[in-house]
């Protein structure tokens, strides 16, 4: 029992491997319902009064009160001693273990010494090691097997495998009198004379025969320890004199070799492993040799394997029976290349095939499969076969859960091209979700020891043959920080590590280790989840309260557990409530809930405390008691409902709704829990507080809610229009320009208005808008058809989005005009450029010279200048180009460009600003070729609202996607005709197909840019005869061009009558074919003077004219058949002084 500060009553401590659990009572950790649970791992003790003590965490402070002193240190030593042992790597003691003499003392015999005496070979325990330590470095370098790893080469670790202690007793203490050596219980005093006097005297020793001074001895052994060829200079220097009737021994043989112990290796310099013996023989059903992959043979039938009696000794030989003589077939293990544990059948029912089976991949394609008798025996054989064919760094990895072991090459991330030279040779085991690496004897140079965390891989993926210079398939494995590239020994092996890995990779399991992990350490499933509800969901009132539908949720559910990387969430393919449903669902159905069971007491414990500060306090502190990925992933979780209830005002979704929706899934309580749904509600109103979010996250969620929520306004209303700063030339206060942005505003109509906004006139200048990037890093030329608000809101996704800004500069019309022109490349874009991409894959992490050939809207990679076939393809859609290059990057030139494709970057260095610029345009103009030709204008779109014709105002229709570009009034006045607004004033032959498709049948394309004057709507008619006439002479000569080319000052007012570059001649309505022009004349003047003058009449305007009141008039002069005609000097207007009455229209 200890005291616990800030508890009242004493709490019941129990201290287990890497856990210091409390408890209330001695009862309550029988029952097993603790108070908290501390994790051990990276704390640390720390002694202060009498009997006090504190256990520092990384998340607080544990003061504890022993019952007295004594007391007192014996927690303080066990938790220490605890708290070493989660630093502790078992993997190097394991090894020297494996020989059964390492397994006690050198000196006193103690069982399990996790230490050693380096440069004497010995293996020590702790009360022995800090004796050693007393003598010195200079007479015993002493390391620890457990932490200091990092200097237990491979050849160190072979050293004292192959001595052991007892052979090095031999020589230490090969002259001691029985009886005088130490025991495990020995006080420190007489275990430090004795220590003394062995080594640093050698008083037990015999004569060496090279060196008779004992510290001459002691300093070849430091250098030996040190030096090249460690393991035969350590060897010799240990030797021992035989005594009479003993058969000698000598650590080498004259050539090197280890006689009993380790297989000759002719390649010098390279140590060998020791080989363990292994021996194993019962009855497998062999199957036959065969050349291709597939199931293991039936059990039944036909084709069932025979039965044989196989022997595992130097070699695997099968035989008929026990007593046959001679084997029928044997395999040596240097055939052997991999070995993998078959899946058993999905059916357990089903009784043809072996539930319990192994294959072996032999050298030259070949493959054998072999069937047990039960589970035992599966793992006994897989053992014995991993250990006899495998590099000793590989046994103590072997056991349950072993799913494939064989050789594989490893190319390291440093290495900067795929070379067959610079394949590192190991070998792989595969247990669990974990890819051990371990080096492989014999040429080439070793992989270094490594392991791999499968379902925190970002990405797996496999380079075909065809994209390698060696002409052989890679498996890409792409983790945080680094890509490893694996290569099998043949196709055969390489497919079925393929397959292993991916199936180890993948989910499956209900449990919240056992997912995928993404980045951050979060279950893929619940990153995608959120990330989708937050772009697409966040706006929509009653998220998480409306219900998808059950079977696409259960559905989406099982494409998660089966492979979350490969399911990609698209919001025209899966439903918000589907999805939400799905994220419920995924927490309520967890075997321990993200909040675990056994802390359950202390959560509703913490919402009983009467102070909110006081429950938010004890809330951090049962998080801290969390497992590391069920922390990060509740405060994933509360954090994506903490922006939910910050958009509370649209989607009706505060912070008591989402608990209650909540709760039952987090807890798992079926909803019966008031005290868990207090507690979620306060985590999402206190997240800032309890998961300690900085200012600039918080400022960050701001910014992304308040995009998403404007975002959402746009959508709903045109007149809730997203505020943006825009600069000029430089990025600085004063040349800042505040305006509205809406859904539509395309990067061509921006660059008007801020040009307007300023009173800046364009002239012969070519403003460009530019998206900046990395505090101005990057720089994105917009496409002029670029729509602004898309790319802005996509700076949410950057890690700081203030770095992001949009900025109007003047270019060249040499650099950038080619994007204002409907001219498309003929020929496609090839050169040579510089590269680097990340991750490396085939191009590495150096800038590298290859051809790049840009074809259509794809960017191809060419190993030569002429290369008919590429080695690399990269479609353009969706990706993006900025001028520049991050400069720690180091590129090798100032001019070059980014190219963000979807799970990659491209670094591409150009010779100099041209080609930059070339190249940055041409990949624009193939992203947006399918667009109109750009039209440049000299004023902004809001002029076109201020225009009127007669007395409708001509604004740009809204609401569909025909409204994405700019129109001129005419085009304006035929959509407007289309929805049948203007019908009763000017008829026009309406079309059966969609406005998109009768403006791509009447707009000309432009070869050179179209200058004109938004606003200078052309006259209709002078008299009807010269407007009808003039459509009938078009109409038979639709070829005539309909205007001339203009110079570029000339501003473009077009004649009466004449129809200007964008405008047709109006049509006639549809009827029965006229028999001559004046009945044509006759029939459309009719019905025009009928359509006005049923407007007139019904609604009732008798006193009131055509024309607005307050426009004033213009000298016009009525014409013969009662249309307006113009008089000159003035530009036509209806009438707005006469009254219907005193202009008859009959």
């Amino acid at each position: 029992m200890l005291e616990l500060r800030g508890h009242k009553a004493k709490v019941f401590a129990a201290l287990s491997p890497g856990e210091l659990a409390l408890y209330k009572s001695e009862q309550a950790f029988s029952s097993g319902i603790g108070i908290c649970f501390i994790e051990l791992q990276g704390c640390s003790v720390r002694e202060t009064k009498s009997r006090s003590f504190d256990l520092l965490t990384p998340h607080r402070c544990f003061s504890f009160t022993a019952e007295s002193g004594g007391a007192r240190q014996s927690w303080a030593a066990a938790l220490q001693e605890a708290v070493t042992e989660t630093l502790s790597d078992y993997e190097v003691a394991e090894k020297i273990w494996s020989n059964r003499a390492n397994r006690h003392c050198a000196d006193c015999g103690a069982s399990r010494p996790d230490w050693a005496a380096v440069n004497l070979g010995v293996v020590i325990c702790k009360q022995c090691a800090g004796q050693h330590r007393a003598l010195g470095s200079g007479i015993s370098k002493v390391q620890s097997l457990k932490l200091d790893t990092s200097v237990w080469s491979n050849e160190i670790v072979q050293l004292f495998i192959v001595l052991g202690n007892d052979r090095a007793n031999r020589f230490w203490a090969g002259a001691l009198p029985p009886g005088e050596g130490l025991h495990p219980d020995t006080s420190p005093g007489p275990r430090g004379e004795f220590i003394s006097r062995k080594y640093r005297l050698g008083l037990f020793r015999k004569p060496h025969p090279q060196y008779l001074d004992h510290g001459q001895l002691l300093q070849a052994l430091c250098a030996a320890v040190t030096g090249p060829n460690l393991l035969k200079n350590m060897t010799q220097l240990l030797c021992v004199e035989a005594s009479e009737g003993e058969e000698s021994w000598s650590p080498s043989a004259p050539d090197g070799s280890f006689s009993g112990l380790l297989l000759p290796d002719p390649s010098p310099g390279v140590y060998n492993e020791v080989v363990v013996p292994a021996t194993y023989s019962s009855f497998l059903y062999c199957g036959p040799i065969s050349n291709k992959a597939g199931p293991p043979p039936p059990r039944r039938g036909r084709d069932a394997p025979p039965r044989m009696w196989c022997v595992l000794r130097a070699a695997l030989e099968m035989f008929v029976s026990e007593s046959s003589p001679e084997p029928l077939s044997l395999i040596q293990p240097q055939d052997v290349v991999c070995l993998g544990v078959s899946p058993p059948p999905t059916d357990p029912s089903d009784l043809d095939r072996f539930p319990f089976s192994f294959e072996l991949i032999l050298t030259g394609g070949r493959i054998q499969h072999f069937g047990t008798d039960g589970a035992d025996s599966l793992e006994a054989w897989t053992s014995a076969v991993g250990k006899w064919f495998s590099p000793l760094s590989c046994h103590q990895l072997l056991g349950p859960g072993l799913l494939r072991l064989g050789r594989l090459w490893l190319r390291s991330p440093t290495h900067s091209a795929l070379a067959p030279g610079l394949w590192l040779s190991g070998f792989g085991l595969l247990r669990g979700d974990h890819l051990f690496l371990c080096p492989a004897p014999g040429p080439g140079s070793p992989a270094p020891e490594d392991m791999v965390h499968l379902r925190r891989l970002q990405e797996i993926s496999v380079v075909s043959a065809a994209d390698t210079p060696d002409k052989k398939e890679h498996l890409v494995l792409v983790e945080t920080g680094r890509t490893l590239y694996l290569q099998g020994e043949g196709r055969l092996d390489f497919s079925a590590w393929t397959t292993a890995i991916e199936g180890a990779a993948g989910g499956g399991g209900t449990g919240l280790q056992e997912q995928q992990m993404s980045r951050g350490d979060i279950p893929i499933i619940v990153d995608a989840c959120i990330s989708f509800v937050t772009q697409h969901g966040l706006q929509l009132e009653g998220i998480y309260r409306k219900g998808g539908a059950r079977a696409r949720s259960l559905r989406l559910l099982a494409e998660f557990r089966r492979d979350a990387r490969s399911v990609k969430l698209r919001p025209g393919e899966h439903f918000v409530e589907d999805v939400t449903d799905t994220l419920k669902r995924f927490f309520r159905e967890l075997d321990d809930p993200v909040t675990c069971a056994r802390l359950l007491p202390r959560w509703r414990e913490a919402a009983e405390l009467p102070q909110k500060n006081q429950r938010l306090e004890k809330y951090k502190e049962v998080i801290g008691c969390l497992p590391q990925v069920n922390r990060r992933t509740l405060a994933t979780l509360i954090g994506h409902l903490y922006r939910v209830q910050k958009c509370a005002a649209i989607n009706q979704m505060c912070t008591r709704n989402l608990a209650l929706l909540f709760a039952p899934s987090v807890f798992q309580t079926d909803g019966r829990g008031e005290h868990e749904v207090r507690v979620l509600q306060e985590l999402i109103d206190g997240y800032i507080s309890v998961f300690n979010i900085d200012s600039d996250q918080v400022a960050q969620i701001d910014l992304e809610v308040s995009l998403i929520t404007t975002w959402k306004d746009v959508q709903l209303s045109q007149a809730g229009d997203l505020i943006m700063e825009v600069y000029i030339e430089q990025q600085l206060p004063d040349n800042c320009v505040t305006l509205k942005v809406s859904p539509t505003l395309t990067a061509e109509e921006l660059t008007n208005q801020v040009l307007e906004m300023r009173g800046t006139d364009a002239g012969m200048d070519l403003w460009v808008t530019f998206e900046i990037r990395e505090h101005g890093e990057l720089e994105r030329p917009l496409h002029p058809k670029e729509r602004v608000l898309e790319q802005a809101l996509q700076w949410c996704q950057l890690p700081e989005p203030c770095s992001a800004s949009l900025l109007l500069r003047k270019v060249s019309l040499a650099q950038a005009g080619c994007l204002f022109t409907g001219i498309r490349r003929e020929s496609p874009r090839v050169g040579l450029l510089r590269c680097r991409e990340e991750p490396p894959r085939l191009l590495g992490n150096r800038f590298q010279e290859r051809f790049f050939l840009l074809r259509g809207r794809c960017l191809l990679l060419l190993k030569e200048k002429k290369s008919s076939k590429p080695e690399r393809e990269w479609p353009l859609e969706g990706s993006k180009v900025y001028l520049g290059i991050r400069k720690k990057l180091k590129p090798p030139t100032p001019w070059g460009f980014t190219l963000i494709l979807e799970k990659m970057h491209l670094y591409l260095s150009c010779s100099d600003e041209d080609e930059m610029w070339d190249w940055t345009t041409s990949i624009l103009k193939a992203q947006h070729d399918d667009q109109q030709p750009v039209v440049l204008r000299r004023h902004s779109s809001s002029d076109l609202a201020r225009q009127k014709f007669g007395t409708m105002p001509l604004l740009p229709i809204r609401g569909d996607d025909s409204g994405a570009t700019l129109l001129s009034a005419n085009q304006t006045l035929r959509r407007l005709h289309n929805r049948r607004t203007l019908s009763m004033f000017f008829p026009m032959k309406s079309t059966q197909g969609s406005v998109e498709e009768q403006e791509e049948l009447e707009e000309p394309v432009y070869e050179e840019p179209v200058y004109e004057e938004v606003g200078a709507f052309p006259e209709l008619t002078k008299d009807t005869s010269t407007s009808f006439s003039t459509m009938r002479d078009q109409t038979a000569n639709p070829e005539t061009p309909l205007t001339s080319q203009r110079s570029f000052d000339q501003p473009f007012f077009p004649k009466a009558g004449a129809p200007g570059p964008e405008e047709r001649p109006p049509e006639l309505p549809p009827g029965p074919p006229s028999k001559s022009s004046s009945q044509a004349r006759g029939s459309l003047e009719e019905q025009l003077l009928q359509e006005l003058n049923s407007l007139i009449l019904r609604k009732g305007e008798t006193t009131i004219g055509l024309g607005s009141p307050s426009q004033p008039s213009s000298p016009q002069s009525p014409s013969p058949n009662g249309l307006v005609t113009q008089t000159p000097g003035f530009p036509t207007q209806p009438s707005s002084c006469s009254s219907p009455s005193s202009q008859p229209l009959t």
